[in-house]
């Protein structure tokens, strides 16, 4: 957990480790929580997103599960022609992670637009 600033739980002294939201209302934004979920210590790391790049976030995710749940059906149904689904579907997983780099790289360049605009603005 090698990371600044750190925060650390109120109640009992240790470092929380951020982690990342996928919530409809807080998608993409990162939190500190403590690993004991009883002590109830929770400290938002980023702002909140704007609607639009919430909605579109919530989107991307949703078509990457979709897709690999697509991939999953395809290759678990355990008839004679799964193995040749799971030889023509090898890569997906290489490409699911390609596809999930690229939608936190998009996320994060429309993020740092929104706030450069947001500060030009205001």
């Amino acid at each position: 957990m090698d990371y600044e600033p750190a925060a650390f739980c109120i109640r009992c002294g240790r470092k929380a480790p951020r982690w990342v939201s996928w919530s409809v209302p807080n998608t993409r934004r990162r939190y500190y929580a403590c690993v004991e979920s009883k002590h109830g210590f929770l400290q938002w790391h980023d702002d909140p997103t704007s609607s639009f790049l919430r909605v579109l976030l919530g989107d991307l995710r949703d078509r990457v599960w979709s897709l690999e749940d697509d991939v999953a059906a395809l290759c678990g149904d355990g008839d004679a022609g799964a193995g040749a689904v799971k030889e023509r579907t090898a890569c997906v997983g290489v490409v699911g992670a390609s596809v999930r780099i690229l939608m936190y790289g998009c996320g994060i360049v429309i993020f740092a637009s929104g706030s450069v605009a947001g500060m030009i603005i205001s």
